[in-house]
């Protein structure tokens, strides 16, 4: 039954996501951002019915990482509220692009606290020695995200900040949830979060020439980025039936 009402919830977000993107393509924004909201409960209530209907030992065992999931996608909804409300009230844009950004880098950390308070805390899962990778991953990427900023012909200006903190937690995410797959017992469940993240990853990618480069506002690129990043949030969510 959980399988089943996880891929109706999917679903329904894969439709109301279709209209969404036309609607921001076309830039009218309350009635996109209805279907925004509609579209990130609805990977939330993917999160949500895994976690009320877990049995009672699974709960005891996943429950740190249940409520990393879904505090961390609580989060991404309202990173979701915030960048959008940057258009519509172009007065304060600066302020809501940063509370949107602010938003998704603590929901990071929910991931990253439900990943290892679950797989790797107490001596178990991936171990002490392992951890040094996932700090080294988020440096790296942040290093990257940085580095490329001219090549790429971006700018980020007073956000810059933020964006080295956000990729800095970003690849720490990533690397947490491969290092519990990696070194750990081989679940599946960090493992297809890893690959959620890593399609997230690409949505922001996308993201940063939307909102720091030249030239970047195409259909395609709102297309692309809205189907990485809605494909990566479904996907965390789905990794919880990974569990057994």
């Amino acid at each position: 039954m959980t399988a089943i009402l996880a891929g109706i919830f999917t679903l329904l977000g894969v439709g109301t996501m279709t209209p969404y993107i036309h609607l921001r393509i076309k830039r009218r924004h309350v009635p996109a951002i209805i279907f925004k909201i509609c579209t990130s409960v609805l990977f939330l209530l993917t999160t949500g019915v895994s976690v009320l209907m877990s049995s009672g030992a699974a709960w005891e065992q996943y429950k740190f990482l249940f409520m990393g999931l879904l505090f961390g996608q609580i989060s991404g909804l309202l990173g979701d509220y915030w960048l959008d409300m940057k258009d519509m009230h172009t007065k304060h844009h600066d302020t809501y692009v940063l509370a949107g950004f602010t938003s998704f880098l603590v929901g990071h950390l929910f991931f990253i606290a439900g990943l290892y308070r679950t797989y790797a805390a107490y001596g178990s899962g991936i171990g002490w020695k392992y951890q040094l990778i996932v700090p080294a991953a988020g440096l790296v990427l942040c290093a990257g995200v940085l580095a490329t900023e001219k090549p790429m012909k971006l700018k980020y200006g007073k956000f810059k900040g933020i964006t080295a903190g956000y990729s800095l937690v970003f690849g720490m995410s990533i690397a947490m949830a491969f290092c519990c797959w990696f070194f750990g017992d081989k679940s599946a469940q960090p493992l297809v979060m890893t690959v959620g993240l890593v399609v997230f990853l690409l949505s922001d990618l996308v993201l940063s020439g939307t909102y720091f480069g030249e030239n970047k506002t195409r259909p395609i690129d709102y297309t692309l980025n809205y189907i990485f990043y809605y494909g990566g949030q479904f996907t965390i969510a789905l990794s919880l039936l990974a569990i057994k």
